[in-house]
């Protein structure tokens, strides 16, 4: 368990940290980020509050990359297409260290 009070915006930027190079759908970070910070932080979030910002931080990276969050943790992220999954309209995603 980690101690100390933890924003929405550090939970999930860590959890996105501890998941780097797998790739995900915004459904994952409903369910298993926010067991992860039940379990993690034994704090309770809600799965549209995680969902919401998981947006915003797409929309901050992409507007103004610079002072996004994911950038001042050293990361990045894209959109993934690839052949072997199923054919359903999901975004997925992969976080990854950026260079």
């Amino acid at each position: 368990m980690a101690s100390g009070k933890h924003s929405n915006e550090a939970m999930l930027l860590e959890w996105l940290r501890s998941n780097k190079n797998t790739v995900f759908a915004s459904h994952d970070i409903q369910l298993h980020c926010v067991q992860w910070i039940r379990e993690y932080y034994e704090h309770y979030v809600s799965p549209d509050t995680m969902s919401r910002l998981w947006r915003k931080m797409r929309e901050d990276y992409k507007t103004d990359k610079e002072n996004s969050g994911l950038h001042r943790w050293g990361l990045t992220y894209k959109e993934v297409t690839r052949d072997g999954f199923d054919d359903s309209k999901t975004k997925k995603y992969e976080v990854s260290d950026a260079n």
